[in-house]
């Protein structure tokens, strides 16, 4: 209904006729209000009168632009026109909101005591992810949007129950939650609207759905807030006193079973407030009215005539009213005292409430008054224990900052080789990659060198696997030819081995004959007739390094023993079984297959014989040497920065620095003195010029520690520490790897041992292991006795540990600066091991949807697979 002055105008009832006595009876209607007036031909003409002028009033009234459309707010409308508008919106409302949710939105409504605003958001964050029957909604499924119409709804007992006991579904998570507990059932469409049948069949298409984020609205403005408030200011009114509830209309109610008794609570409150209103209205009846003051630009003939129509209107008058005066005395008196005791009652309740109101308000301004006090007093304390502790100190006496986040980022520890073997595969291919240009090995990822330690198969070949075993092989066999005069005193694997069973032979009896009987046979005939051989010459690559497999197992036949290669006994058993003949072929596939703990075993037997050789010593010799010449570059450019530095304070105070003369550049481009010319010019040229040398010495002691980091040690320190003693490792950028585009692309993680731990906190232990249980999340959840490892391979993982480390702790400070310091190269390493793997992964994918036969050559196609030895010897 339009609303004139933000309320509703009740119309006139219509009267009450009946068609056998009145049928013959004129009346006025009014068709834009629905209003009758009656005439009655019988009655005496001034009720006639009175009831055109009732008409008239109402139709000048609905005619003046005065009223307000109550569903848009718009104002300075005729009666008609906001009529008009209602019904155009009403009609639009009733097409576009879900018929579905119409129930459920008028039950949530029904006795509400929240402002529309706050009724509005509650409903829309209820409801936005819910659909309702016949609604059209777009399905994901395959990937793809398909259009699909509402069939049918279900309700689990658990969202039942949510739903049923009113839980707030503030969040987007507790929303997604109630959401996926709905199962749809959709009908299909085309893109056209119409239902999908099936193949050959009558049977239209339909799916089950679970709600959240596989549907979504085709028409994304069914379902708004504006809609929403629209539909309850048509569909429900609201009282104007205070916790007046919302009501749905009568018609809705029954038609969608809504419930329309009042709750005791809201009965009492309205009961209170009709009471209220109407002692206010008594009270203002019968309080004297106040006069009014005569204008003064009357004339005093018309003051004459009024007191004599009103002296003549008073003698007529004064004789009814004495007849009555004494009658009426008695009830105005009564009244009178009734009206002044209910005025005396309200006064008496409005004083009480404003000073309960007023001791309210107190109240809460001393509470806050009290809070404010009681955090300035813990910011004074915290600023003098602040003031006391000298920072950085102990990580672990550091108190928690909420500034900073509360919990590490998890990390990742998706290996390719079981955990216990994670560090020796970081320390081989650590050593690969410093010492990889005398062994005359090119440079591999870890990823690379990862995968091609789980290639299984001989056919085809894996070169970075046969290449690196082959290098340090010849590095090994080179030096065995150099001391051939003098040999070295070694141990083979089998006096060694006998030594330690006849010392364990006194507590184990059965050890003797286990270790006998492991290699027996034809076994071990082929085992020392390649031990005797296998270093007489250098494995060549003219013929594909054939022969390799046989030069390892007589190496670890001969120099193997039980401390290097503890499951040496199997792995020989394994390269050389008894009933295989001894040719290479057979080798190389019994190698493929080998675990890759094996194979670690191997590589790392064969890197510590390596690390003994005169080709790494030599390289080490010539490494510190190059070291020490950088060091000694890098000083004197610091003494070149410290001279800069006296340059600038001296051309600061308007004078040339030591000498009165400048050097320039001739036409020929050589550097000559010149006499001091103007003040000015001479001091802005020596300026740049200083600059520039600054700028270049800036270039070359960054080149200086790139270089530092290319001639490395083998020993590479960790990035440093954090509160809970576990070290970071960034391995890129040293050795092999200066200049590529990265090694690892990742920052690893080493977890120290319980025992490690239980030696650092031995005076705190229950506080260390409480901290580290919240604050590192299940990553250290394991009891055994092992350290672990993980790592971070994106740029976004370690701004959040930078985000975590606490500056004012020894260890995390330090691990702070380490990161800030490498930040950029860690960066750029992270960022091109995600493109490669994206590459990677993309083409695998075509491949795939290819579906081709040819499983070699999908094989070969892979990464490590295209490696080539471009320093091969």
């Amino acid at each position: 209904m339009p609303l004139y002055q933000r309320k509703q105008i009740p119309l006139i009832p219509a009267p009450k006729l009946d068609a056998s006595e009145h049928g013959d009876r004129n009346v006025w209607e009014f068709t834009k209000a629905f209003m009758v007036f009656r005439v009655n031909r019988f009655v005496c003409a001034s009720n006639t009168k009175q009831i055109e002028l009732d008409y008239l009033a109402r139709i000048a009234l609905y005619n003046r632009p005065i009223w307000q459309c109550a569903l848009t707010g718009k104002q300075s409308l005729t009666y008609k026109e906001a009529l008009d508008s209602e019904n155009t919106h009403r009609e639009a409302l009733q097409e576009k909101f879900p018929e579905g949710l119409k129930r459920q939105i008028l039950e949530l409504v029904q006795f509400q005591t929240e402002r529309l605003d706050v009724l509005v958001n509650k409903i829309f964050e209820k409801y936005k992810d819910q659909y309702a029957l016949g609604e059209i909604v777009y399905v994901v499924s395959d990937g793809k949007k398909l259009k699909a119409k509402i069939a049918d709804v279900k309700f689990d007992d658990t969202n039942e129950e949510m739903s049923s006991s009113g839980v707030k579904a503030s969040s987007s998570k507790s929303r997604k939650a109630v959401s996926s507990q709905i199962t749809y059932r959709v009908q299909m469409l085309d893109d056209s609207g119409n239902a999908l049948r099936q193949k050959n069949s009558k049977k239209y298409i339909t799916k089950t759905v679970n709600g959240g984020e596989t549907m979504s609205r085709v028409d994304k403005l069914s379902f708004t807030k504006t809609l929403i408030r629209q539909f309850i200011k048509e569909s429900a009114t609201k009282g104007t006193y205070v916790r007046a509830p919302w009501l749905v209309e009568k018609r809705l109610a029954k038609k969608y079973g809504v419930s329309t008794k009042l709750p005791e609570d809201l009965q009492r409150a309205k009961d209170e407030a009709i009471e209220k209103s109407k002692k206010r209205k008594l009270a203002s009846r019968d309080a004297p009215a106040k006069k009014s003051k005569n204008n003064k630009g009357t004339s005093n003939n018309a003051r004459d005539s009024k007191k004599q129509e009103s002296a003549s209107i008073g003698k007529k008058v004064a004789s009814k009213k004495q007849g009555n005066q004494k009658q009426s005395s008695k009830k105005q008196t009564s009244k009178k005292q009734a009206s002044k005791s209910a005025a005396e009652k309200a006064k008496q309740e409005k004083k009480k409430q404003q000073e309960l109101e007023k001791k309210r308000r107190e109240a809460e301004r001393q509470a806050e008054r009290d809070k404010k006090l009681k955090e300035k007093e813990e910011q004074k304390r915290l600023k003098a224990e602040a003031k006391k502790i000298k920072y950085p100190i102990e990580d672990l006496e550091v108190p928690l900052d909420k500034t900073l986040l509360s919990k590490r980022p998890l990390l990742s520890q998706e290996f390719k080789v079981p955990q216990k073997s994670v560090g020796t595969l970081l320390m081989i291919w650590n050593f690969l990659s410093i010492f990889g240009k005398p062994l005359g090995l090119s440079f591999c990822t870890l990823d690379d060198f990862e995968t091609s330690l789980c290639h299984n198969m001989s056919n085809p070949r894996c070169y970075l696997v046969i290449e690196t075993h082959v290098a340090l092989l010849n590095a090994i066999i080179k030096d065995q030819l150099f001391f051939k005069g003098k040999k070295r005193q070694m141990t083979s694997r089998n006096t060694t081995a006998r030594d330690n069973i006849k010392n364990e032979s006194d507590s184990d009896p059965q050890t003797d004959q286990v270790n006998d009987e492991s290699i027996a046979g034809s076994t071990q005939e082929i085992l020392n007739e390649l031990g005797k051989r296998w270093d007489k010459r250098i494995i060549s690559s003219g013929d594909g390094r054939r022969g390799w497999e046989g030069v390892l197992i007589g190496c670890i036949q001969q120099l193997g023993t039980y401390e290097s290669i503890p499951n040496l006994d199997n792995i020989l058993s394994h390269l050389v079984p008894n009933d295989q003949a001894d040719s290479d072929e057979d080798f190389e596939e019994n190698y493929a297959t080998l675990e890759i703990l094996d194979k670690l075993q191997i590589l790392n037997f064969l890197v510590n014989l390596t690390t003994k050789t005169t080709v790494i010593h030599d390289h080490i010799d010539r490494c510190a040497e190059k070291l020490v010449e950088l060091n000694k570059e890098k000083n004197d450019l610091i003494k070149e920065k410290r001279q800069i530095l006296c340059s600038f304070a001296e051309i600061s105070k308007g004078s040339l620095p030591s000498t009165s003369k400048t050097n320039t550049l001739n036409n020929a481009g050589n550097i000559i003195d010149s006499p001091v010319g103007d003040g000015l010019d001479t001091l802005n040229a020596r300026k740049r010029k200083l600059e520039e040398e600054e700028i270049a010495i800036q270039k070359r002691e960054e080149q200086i520690e790139k270089d530092k980091r290319k001639y490395a040690l083998p020993r590479i320190l960790p990035l440093g520490r954090d509160r809970f003693y576990n070290k970071y490792y960034y391995t890129d950028c040293i050795g092999v790897a200066v200049g590529e585009k990265y090694g690892t692309g990742r920052i690893f993680v080493e977890t120290p041992s319980t025992y490690d731990l239980q030696i650092m906190t031995e005076k705190e232990e229950q506080r260390f292991n409480k901290r580290r249980k919240v604050e590192e999340a299940s990553f250290n959840s394991d009891s055994d006795n092992q350290t672990r490892w993980g790592y971070y391979e994106d740029i976004n993982q370690v701004e959040e540990l930078r985000q975590w480390l606490n500056t004012k702790g020894i260890r995390e400070l330090a691990l702070s600066n380490e990161l800030t310091a490498r930040y950029q190269d860690i960066s750029l390493s992270m960022n091109k091991r995600q493109q490669d793997m994206t590459v990677s992964y993309s083409s695998q994918e075509v491949r795939r949807s290819r579906r081709t036969q040819a499983t070699l050559a999908t094989l070969s196609a892979q990464p490590y697979m295209k490696w080539t030895n471009k320093l091969v010897k």
